[in-house]
């Protein structure tokens, strides 16, 4: 199982560091899109508070991957909570993954969705499925938040519980490099001020094409990072077993060695007191 989930996370995570550049460039273009001259508007950037927020926990379907679940759900616990100090009431919940689900359902949470049968082999259409889901709650008001819950890739051997902001979409994150940074390999896109572009036709309507876009390549990203963590995370958790599975032979066979050894003694002792006894 470590072998078959080594070449797992191979694939896995070339399909990330080739998707990293894509994202950060589509960022960086619409950065600059909304921000050259007057600053553009849109319903997706328009900032409302975080009341009416929804938490997207992202799971696998499987264990055997160590504490790779449990971590996601304590942090959506203590999401919850935080939340719930400060508003009043817990933020509903997607669930994306079969543990995750599993956990909050029949709870005290509200879960709305549930996306539970792609992991076996994840798409473009899966995360787009997702993201026109939180886009249409969003355009309709029905939620002034959307917040992802998922593990960050940065090595086979170290995924990071992070918390990502999908919407609204906050400009002033765009402009910036990219906070993590997965392998010297990623691209970090560069100051937007100092790239020129000419756009046709005008601001407002590429922003109606790309800031859904964007949403859905965010969504798209954040599965790739669960799915390069997930084969990662077990990994390392099947190379674990099989370490202690060796230090459990390894015991148990001194333990055997001992237990012979008094046996024998035990029967040497036996026949050397007959053999006294005759005489």
């Amino acid at each position: 199982m470590k072998t078959v989930s080594a070449v797992k996370v191979r694939n896995a995570q070339a399909a990330l560091m080739a998707m990293r550049p894509y994202a950060a460039h589509l960022a960086e273009i619409i950065a600059h899109l909304a921000t050259c001259g007057e600053p553009a508007y849109h319903p997706l950037l328009v900032d409302r508070g975080d009341e009416n927020a929804i938490l997207v926990v992202v799971t696998s379907n499987r264990g055997l991957c160590g504490p790779f679940n449990s971590n996601v759900i304590r942090r959506a616990l203590v999401y919850q909570e935080e939340h719930r100090t400060r508003y009043g009431q817990y933020a509903d919940m997607i669930c994306v993954g079969k543990k995750g689900y599993d956990f909050f359902r029949g709870k005290k949470f509200t879960v709305l969705e549930s996306y539970i049968g792609f992991f076996r082999g994840i798409t473009y259409d899966d995360a787009r499925a997702i993201g026109r889901m939180v886009t249409t709650a969003f355009l309709a008001r029905d939620v002034d938040r959307v917040d992802f819950l998922y593990h960050h890739y940065y090595s086979a051997g170290t995924q990071v519980v992070s918390v990502r902001a999908v919407l609204p979409i906050r400009l002033e994150e765009m402009l910036l490099p990219e906070e993590t940074v997965g392998s010297p390999g990623d691209v970090v896109p560069e100051a937007c001020q100092f790239l020129e572009y000419i756009f046709e036709p005008d601001s407002e309507t590429i922003l109606d094409e790309l800031l859904p876009l964007y949403v859905n390549v965010q969504v798209w990203r954040i599965l790739q990072e669960h799915t390069s963590s997930e084969h990662g995370a077990r990994m390392m958790a099947m190379e674990a077993a099989t370490r202690n599975c060796g230090d459990m032979l390894q015991t148990l066979t001194l333990d055997y060695n001992k237990a012979r050894q008094t046996a024998i003694t035990k029967e040497l002792i036996e026949v050397t007191s007959a053999a006294e006894s005759l005489r």
